[in-house]
């Protein structure tokens, strides 16, 4: 299994801090949450009123062999899959690569529920390139 320490300790909490600045006012915090079905999921930003659940994700597009990544594809329409379930007044997936978000953006075109929008969040070139290293040894 991958080793996902550098994205839950610093490219997690720098998305936390964008969506800060980018919704004034609120705070995020990784987060459990009860879902309409009865159940829980953690999601990885939601805002101190609960208004605001966000799932983050730090995928890369292609495979190692170049490849359209499937497993990583149904991994985002989990993720939307819980956030469907959640009563939030804004719920958001955002990608943290922008080949992730563009090639999502149109592979999910017509499959995304309403109220729910793919946001990306460019990282800065040193954490990209060392979530790039990170990813090319899992």
């Amino acid at each position: 299994m991958a080793d996902t320490t550098y994205i839950k300790t610093e490219v997690e909490p720098y998305v936390r801090r964008w969506l800060a600045g980018k919704y004034p006012g609120h705070q995020f915090k990784k987060l459990s949450l009860k879902l309409t079905t009865g159940g829980e999921h953690e999601f990885d930003a939601v805002s101190e009123d609960r208004t605001i659940v966000a799932g983050i994700k730090s995928h890369s597009w292609k495979t190692r062999g170049g490849n359209i990544p499937s497993g990583k594809i149904n991994a985002l329409y989990a993720e939307l899959y819980f956030l469907s379930l959640v009563k939030a007044t804004t719920k958001l997936l955002v990608l943290t690569d922008n080949e992730v978000y563009d090639g999502f953006r149109t592979t999910s075109q017509g499959k995304v529920a309403a109220g729910i929008d793919l946001v990306p969040c460019p990282l800065p070139a040193h954490m990209a390139e060392k979530l790039a290293s990170v990813q090319a040894n899992a």
